[in-house]
């Protein structure tokens, strides 16, 4: 049996946005760069001032320097954007996420793909059919006379394709392991990318609560600022993890759901030949001693 190499498990991935979902929906800012290549706050006309200056300018307060750093981070990120937007890149946490949602589409690799998993169960319905088909004895209801090597042929077709089958399965579990993988990379990057995002931003936070001599209340702004977003990081990262786990669970299921199925048909028809075997035997004339020419 041979599988598509778009969709190797019959799943059609779902999650890439289309041209119109990429066109309404905000792309996410681009990280930031370390703050080793930011250039460093350099004193202006209020360090000219301190120096010597008789008028000294007035101290910005809080929310001043708050509104202010907001604008500067604000401004390198779109410039960050239209850079790596024209340079035809993306950032690292903005890989596309694997899907985990269930497909309805009908394209030929699904159809020929739920083709060669329901080739068993044709196999097995055409068996109940012959069996629903033969006719009774008039003094056994319950026993029918089948063809013994149309219904042997068709046991033989079947254990052919349980290995297939079973391949099948495989190929699911292993699919199931590579996208919990991806997504357990991505959450990495996600987490990482927002910690080393949340230190550049308090690295920053602290150099200008130095030089304006003693904001403390700007760094605790930007560390709570950097608490929330790894809050927000670790949260996408669980949401991934457990959309994973929850794929994985669903395929396993289903997997032992059919394999359980398959196994009982099969018994099923073995029993039935077994008890039309043993019925035949019981039905076949035996000679007596009457029969041998001797006794006569």
């Amino acid at each position: 049996m041979t599988m598509s190499d778009d969709h190797p498990t019959g799943y059609v991935d779902l999650t890439k946005p289309n041209a119109d979902a990429a066109s309404s929906t905000p792309e996410p800012s681009a990280p930031e760069p370390p703050a080793s290549t930011q250039a460093a706050p350099a004193p202006t006309e209020e360090a000219d001032v301190l120096a010597g200056s008789p008028p000294a300018a007035p101290t910005p307060t809080p929310a001043q320097m708050q509104a202010k750093a907001q604008a500067q981070a604000a401004q390198q990120t779109r410039a960050q954007a239209q850079t790596a937007q024209a340079a035809g890149t993306r950032p690292l946490f903005m890989n596309e996420m694997p899907d985990l949602r269930e497909t309805t589409d009908d394209d030929p690799a699904t159809v020929k793909s739920r083709e060669e998993f329901t080739t068993v169960y044709d196999i097995i319905d055409q068996l109940e059919a012959a069996l629903g088909e033969a006719k009774s004895s008039i003094f056994a209801p319950g026993m029918v006379k089948v063809d013994r090597d149309e219904f042997t042929d068709q046991l033989s077709e079947l254990k052919k394709m349980l290995p297939v089958q079973l391949e099948r399965a495989s190929a699911l579990m292993r699919e199931a392991e590579r996208r919990l993988e991806s997504a357990q990379t991505q959450s990495n990057a996600i987490v990482a990318s927002a910690q080393s995002r949340a230190a550049d931003m308090i690295k920053d936070a602290n150099e200008q609560a130095q030089f304006l001599a003693g904001q403390e209340n700007v760094t605790e702004l930007a560390r709570q600022k950097a608490r929330a977003i790894l809050d927000q990081a670790q949260t996408r990262a669980d949401h991934l993890t457990q959309g994973a786990d929850q794929y994985c669970t669903t395929v396993m299921e289903g997997l032992s759901q059919q394999l359980g199925k398959l196994s009982q048909d099969v018994q099923a028809g073995l029993n039935v030949l077994e008890e039309r075997q043993r019925a035949a035997g019981e039905q076949m004339p035996h000679l007596t001693l009457n029969d041998y020419p001797e006794a006569q």
